[in-house]
């Protein structure tokens, strides 16, 4: 059995993230759209980067938000301890 920790986080500026985790979630939680390398969050919606038992993500995820609003976007790690 594996075991993993999730790990929550809360950005409200511009970012740069890097997952080093199985599976990692963005859900914009603020009122003004999100960008995530580019795809297009709208308040309330979600990017959701699932992995299977035993992957690893390396991405580096670059956040961004429109202009105007309140800017927050929760990250959830899920990480292998």
């Amino acid at each position: 059995m594996q075991k993993f920790i999730e790990e929550y986080q809360t950005y409200n500026t511009p970012s740069e993230i890097r997952s080093e985790c199985n599976a990692i979630t963005f859900i914009n939680i603020g009122t003004t759209n999100l960008q995530i390398n580019g795809v297009n969050l709208v308040p309330g919606s979600q990017l959701i980067s699932e992995g299977n038992e035993g992957e690893y993500n390396v991405t580096r995820y670059r956040l961004s938000f429109t202009t105007g609003g309140n800017e927050v976007c929760q990250v959830i790690r899920k990480i292998y301890v």
